[in-house]
């Protein structure tokens, strides 16, 4: 085995740290520990000379090890570890800690002691250093290929995008022709464009303009030669890792050949079927065979198996002049490989049914905002026509009713975000195509919060439409009038009223897809509290999901209008993109793996495991080991911290360089206070002593700072361990249990801390010696004051004392 040489770098920051601390005494002090084969002192390691100077130290002195004491090591630590890689040092062993934030600015107060806890410091940085292991960097091959779930709006446009970028897409659509919801919308706000305007796509070579938009149907979108579009198709499985996903789709029979129907509509004229038409809100009837207008892709007839009498009548097949009826045509399943996919399958309506105040369903005067579109479309039932389903009379008298099924904790209890628009674009449209139409609506808040959405709301008022503040209670109906009374008290005038109406219109809550837990549970994602599906970072990443290579756009994520779907969906498919861009995948090594040997089988990991990247795999005939993919672990170690056997490793945070780091870091006092080992995550636990040791907040100079990939990693016994080797009390700190890095780690840690503080009375150790403290970065000052309290409880109860 190759000796250990350690190559030790202190940096003076600018002369800054050297009126603290006492670096003659730390070289000296570092100097003598095992190992150490060079100790150097200087003002900047992060660039320039001084990166010059580590570079010559490990060609020359053939460093093998590396330990860099220099500020803001989350910054400086990339430059430092790029530096000593391309002077032929393994990246991963290299250790960079902060003597300024984390020693000389908080104890600046207590020098004597500040330089003892650098001490202390150093001595962790070394002894973990000494133990660290080479990795390198894994690599995976990456499909360039993409698969879109969801052909409305945001479907359409991801698909788009990264088609035009040169990867192949395959967008599946479970309905038999694109568009979603938008096919049904009519138009939307803030432009009143048509609802299926997209974007032109980048590869349509022969428009003679750069325009801004054009119908789906004359787009040129599906003759995209690298674009697959699958309609009346479901994914109905999901195998394999990112970059390399195995997808089986099924494809329900068209009974149509797209290849050879022309739209003739011959084959409508003999059918004898008619059924209610649901995507024009059974304000008329279809055939059997048919086709939505305006058609949106494919712009091909097709056969509604429920309604069609097949062989039994066969008049389509007959009258066909290209025979592209094929009522033999099958269910497909498709296999698709692709290296990534895109969520995007929308929302649909709230059934206002259940609220029996409405009536819905139960008076045919009583529809919603999207069976309203359908009649104001002049493709529409009525064309264009606004009428009484009941006995198709011109409606004169209109009352819209916000917020149903949402805002309410009896049905759902979000703001939809986009109803109240959806009104006034309807309501508007209603009141310039017939301006004697007198128009009300009833609503709780009218939110416009879109650009150019309170200018929509202004004009409506302008317009002659009339808002009361008021949530109705009651409608119902007069059988002589054939009309319908709307019972609502107006807030603001605190008047009742009962408001006569022709129709009345039900804004309902919009709320996930019908498939979206289905879908969820095949693709290992996640869902939010209201059913959507969940992001990784609703702030940063809102288009990820903590699955790598599986994106979100559009209303899958949330009800979104129409510009905030199309942003969406361009993120989406630039992720995605960039993800697959190079056709492979490098990932970092620090992962976990498990020791076979003692693997018991017992399913924790795959349970535990935020990212699904542990199954258990056949050992022999009657046993089962746990196995961890090393493309979809991120490191965390919730795993380690979980497993009853001590099965599972983590790669950089192994047990023995934990140990090590914990045993010297309580080797040095220094100071007359009880020492506390405080436990940080790498990320807002750590981050927070880090931003109060940059305001120069004061706290006891008796804190040691440990750092772990995640609290989650922690087990019982290492509590135990750190009194058993010093230290008078343990500080845990994490992130908030509600914004972990890692979704559940700061739980689980809470958790076992929790557990650990009712063993510790069995060992004669007070539960109050431990504690676990939830932060985030500009919360140093929780962290300076949780030091503070923490040593003063610690003083209150005394040495301890163990059994």
């Amino acid at each position: 085995m190759e000796e250990v040489k350690v190559g030790v770098f202190l940096s003076d920051c600018g002369k800054q740290l050297s009126e603290i601390l006492d670096f003659k005494a730390l070289t000296e002090h570092v100097k003598k520990v095992s190992g150490v084969a060079l100790v150097v002192k200087g003002n900047e390691f992060w660039r320039g000379e001084g990166l010059k100077t580590i570079v010559d130290a490990i060609k020359s002195k053939k460093i093998n090890r590396l330990v860099v004491a220099e500020s803001l090591p989350k910054l400086s630590e990339v430059k430092i570890v790029k530096a000593a890689e391309e002077a032929g040092l393994n990246p991963y062993l290299v250790e960079v800690i902060d003597l300024k934030d984390h020693c000389a600015w908080p104890h600046r107060d207590t020098p004597s002691e500040a330089t003892e806890k650098a001490k202390a410091m150093l001595l962790a940085a070394i002894e973990r250093a000494k133990l660290l292991e080479p990795l390198e960097k894994l690599e995976f091959p990456a499909v360039k290929s993409v698969l879109v779930i969801g052909g409305g709006i945001a479907g359409i446009q991801a698909a788009e995008d990264l088609a035009d970028l040169g990867f192949e897409v395959h967008l599946v659509e479970k309905a038999p022709f694109l568009g979603g919801l938008a096919a049904r919308a009519g138009r939307f706000f803030p432009t009143d464009d048509c609802a299926i305007c997209i974007q032109s796509p980048a590869s349509d070579v022969k428009a003679i303009t750069h325009t801004s938009r054009k119908c789906v149907y004359r787009s040129g979108f599906s003759e995209i030669p690298n674009l697959n579009i699958l309609t009346n198709s479901k994914v109905v499985k999901v195998e394999g890792t990112p970059g390399n996903y195995k997808v089986t789709v099924e494809k329900k029979p068209r009974y149509v050949d797209e290849s050879k129907c022309v739209r003739c509509d011959l084959c409508t004229t003999v059918c004898p079927v008619e059924v209610p038409d649901e995507y024009n809100a059974k304000l008329k009837t279809r055939k059997a065979i048919y086709i939505n207008t305006p058609p949106v892709h494919p712009p091909v007839y097709v056969i509604d198996e429920s309604a069609c009498k097949f062989q039994e009548c066969a008049k389509c097949v007959e009258i066909c002049p290209t025979k592209a009826v094929k009522l033999n045509q099958k269910t497909e399943k498709v296999t698709l490989n692709v290296g990534g996919i895109i969520v995007a399958t929308g929302f649909q309506e709230y059934n206002p049914s259940v609220i029996k105040e409405y009536h819905y369903g139960e008076y045919p005067d009583v529809i919603t905002n999207l069976e309203l579109a359908r009649m104001i479309d002049g493709f529409g039932p009525t064309n264009g026509a606004i009428i009484k389903p009941s006995d198709r009379k011109p409606a004169k008298r209109i009352v819209f009713i916000q917020c149903v099924g949402s805002r309410d904790r009896r049905w759902n209890p979000w703001c939809s975000s986009i109803c109240c628009m959806i009104s006034l674009k309807n309501a508007m449209l209603i009141k310039s195509a017939y301006p004697d139409t007198d128009i009300t609506i009833c609503y709780i808040d009218i939110r416009t919060t879109g650009r150019e959405h309170e200018y929509y709301y202004e004009k409506a008022r302008e317009m002659g439409i009339k808002f009361v503040k008021g949530r109705p209670t009651e409608i119902s109906h007069d059988p002589d009038g054939n009309i319908l009374i709307v019972d609502v008290e107006d807030a603001i005038l605190r008047r009742f009223f009962e408001l006569e109406a022709d129709l009345v219109v039900l804004a309902t809550a919009m709320v996930p897809s019908e498939d979206t837990r289905e879908l969820a549970e095949m693709l290992g994602i996640e869902l939010d509290q209201d059913g959507f599906f969940k992001e990784y970072n609703a702030k940063l990443r809102p288009t990820e999901t903590k699955i790598r290579g599986i994106y979100l756009c559009g209303g899958a994520t949330f009800p979104k209008d129409a510009p905030t779907s199309s942003l969406h969906a361009h993120s989406a498919a630039v992720k995605a993109a960039k993800f697959l861009s190079t056709g492979k995948i490098i990932k970092d090594q620090r992962t976990a793996f498990v020791n076979e040997e003692y693997c018991g089988d017992c399913e924790f990991c795959p349970v535990i495991c935020p990212f699904n990247a542990i199954t258990l795999v056949p050992k022999d005939e009657d046993h089962f080991v746990a196995q961890v993919s090393d493309l979809k672990c991120e490191g965390c170690g919730i795993c380690v911290g979980t497993c009853p056997v001590n099965a599972i490793e983590l790669r950089h945070s192994r047990p023995n360089q934990m140990t090590a780091q914990m045993n010297a870091l309580l080797s040095v006092n220094g100071t007359s206070k009880p020492l506390i080992l405080a436990i940080t995550c790498s990320e807002c636990g750590h981050t927070a002593v880090d931003s109060s040791g940059m305001a120069m907040m004061q706290y006891p100079a008796n804190i040691r700072v440990m750092k772990v990939p995640c609290t989650g990693i922690l087990q019982v016994h290492q509590f135990l361990q750190a009194f058993k080797n010093g230290a008078q009390g343990v500080m845990v700190v994490g992130c908030k249990t509600d914004g972990c890095h890692y979704e559940v780690g700061s739980q689980k840690a809470q958790k076992k801390v929790d557990l650990a503080k009712m063993l510790l009375k069995e060992y004669g150790i007070e539960p109050e010696r431990l504690e676990m403290f939830h932060m985030v970065f500009i919360e140093g000052d929780k962290f300076a004051e949780a030091a503070r309290t923490m040593t003063e409880r610690l003083e209150k109860l005394g040495p301890l004392q163990l059994m």
